[in-house]
């Protein structure tokens, strides 16, 4: 059993599967991680302009540094991108012998495995 996956709305935390308010009156992003942290919950996953990472139109989650998961706890091979912070989905060609993601909100290609190494 891993944290309760939550979603923001405005200045209020909500369980993501309920729609149960959790949290209101927290004014900044610093608040809302705040009290995340402090609360075993976890956030959406976003990019650098602060945008949610969404699969099917379902919030993706991060757990546990590297393990991204959806609502129903399906986990999912992504990675994020190292330019935009956007979300890399596997480039399934099958020629292609390195581990290529390409980037769903910039197009950026890059190498997980690769750039796991240089990190």
């Amino acid at each position: 059993m891993g944290p309760t996956k939550a979603i923001v709305k405005g200045s209020a935390i909500y369980e993501a599967k309920t729609g149960k308010l959790i949290k209101d009156g927290l004014n900044t992003p610093e608040e809302i991680q705040d009290y995340a942290n402090h609360h075993y919950l976890v956030l959406p996953v976003v990019n650098k302009a602060c945008q949610p990472w969404l699969l099917d139109g379902e919030p993706i989650y991060c757990l546990r540094g590297t393990r991204y998961e959806n609502l129903n706890d399906e986990v999912l091979h992504l990675a994020k991108c190292p330019d935009c912070g956007g979300m890399g989905i596997r480039d399934d060609e099958p020629m292609v012998e390195s581990d290529c993601i390409r980037c769903v909100s910039c197009g950026h290609e890059f190498d997980a495995r690769l750039e796991m190494m240089e990190s």
